[in-house]
């Protein structure tokens, strides 16, 4: 059986949690911790307690994530496509003094003290989910059984913990661009706006998403699949990322309210933005559907619920441009 990279970073996060719990015994804090700066701190750096003002967190899995704002933290979402490894939700969490709290699907690392604290903000935030609303939590693999039901059929979604209070306000930037996309984005984002029927059902959503034209500025998405530093704009756009990951999806938010988001589109697979598609395409509206779903604050639900929330796409599947069950109880039970 193969490994995926999201497991092996879980067990190496799980690792790191471990040796701070070992090594931290009588042993002083000056000479147990380690370096917490530059282009290149790892998790097990962040284990110490270290406070950060500026810097990158690299992963065991090579996703490369600058550290937030004190206050402040940056949550990368992939969609991937389908056959290949989904690396998994990631969120880095800077609390200043109590060091940088990093999560990766449901398993957590870092500052032992930022880490309680998140966790413990983290489960109020998404207390709901355990309620009854039908919520998967944790990892939802892309190499799940490819047999899926209706997406009417599942009730399945997940909260990230952040939301939006006001409208998006976005733009594009055409550089790099495979195919004319400002339209099939701004599709995908109006989705989940408004009055939505699906599935014999209609919700009104108070998710607001205004585009704003062109921006001739990089989205602040990193081509590893992680988040750059904050830029104050919201923008979509392209740019290389991972094999076998379509597009990436990053928001900064604070105490669960976001306040910025950026996406990047690959510049490696071939794309689709017609009303029909065939051949190796991917649409670009039904991912940028899903991505749009990470930026309004829904997560992964499994691959096997045919949701567009599911973690991979496959070629030409235009079926993700409209909403299941789950999809439409998740954008109602935030806005």
């Amino acid at each position: 059986m193969r490994t995926s990279s999201a497991t092996a970073g879980a067990v190496a996060l799980g690792i790191v949690l471990t040796a701070v719990v070992t090594t931290s015994v009588g042993v002083q804090q000056a000479e147990a911790a380690p370096s917490c700066h530059g282009d290149g701190i790892t998790v097990a750096a962040l284990a110490s307690g270290c406070a950060v003002g500026t810097g990158t967190v690299v992963l065991p899995d090579g996703r490369h994530v600058a550290v937030p704002p004190v206050g402040t933290t940056v949550t990368a979402m992939p969609a991937a496509a389908s056959g290949a490894t989904d690396p998994g939700d990631v969120s880095v969490t800077n609390t200043g003094r109590t060091g940088v709290a990093v999560l990766v699907d449901d398993h957590w690392a870092g500052a032992p003290a930022a880490v309680q604290h998140e966790r413990a903000a983290l489960q109020r935030r998404t207390r709901s989910d355990a309620a009854g609303s039908g919520a998967t939590a944790g990892r939802a693999s892309a190499t799940a059984a490819a047999s899926a039901p209706s997406s009417c059929s599942s009730r399945a979604y997940t909260k990230l913990g952040f939301r939006w209070t006001g409208p998006v306000a976005w733009s594009y930037d055409p550089d790099g661009q495979k195919v004319s996309g400002a339209a099939a984005i701004a599709a995908g984002a109006n989705t989940w706006t408004g009055s939505i029927s699906a599935c014999g059902r209609t919700v009104a959503s108070s998710a607001v998403a205004q585009y704003r034209g062109t921006l001739k500025q990089a989205p602040g998405v990193t081509a590893t699949g992680g988040c750059g530093t904050s830029s104050g704009s919201n923008v979509s756009g392209w740019g290389a990322l991972p094999s076998g990951t379509l597009a990436v999806t990053c928001v900064w938010s604070r105490s669960g309210v976001a306040v910025e988001v950026d996406q990047r589109y690959s510049t490696s697979v071939t794309w689709s933005v017609a009303s029909t598609c065939s051949g190796a395409r991917f649409d670009l509206r039904g991912v940028a559907t899903h991505e749009w779903g990470h930026a309004f604050g829904l997560g992964h639900t499994a691959q096997n619920t045919g949701l567009v929330m599911k973690p991979a796409s496959t070629t030409c599947e235009t079926g993700q441009r409209t909403l299941g069950l789950g999809d439409l109880m998740g954008i109602d039970a935030l806005y």
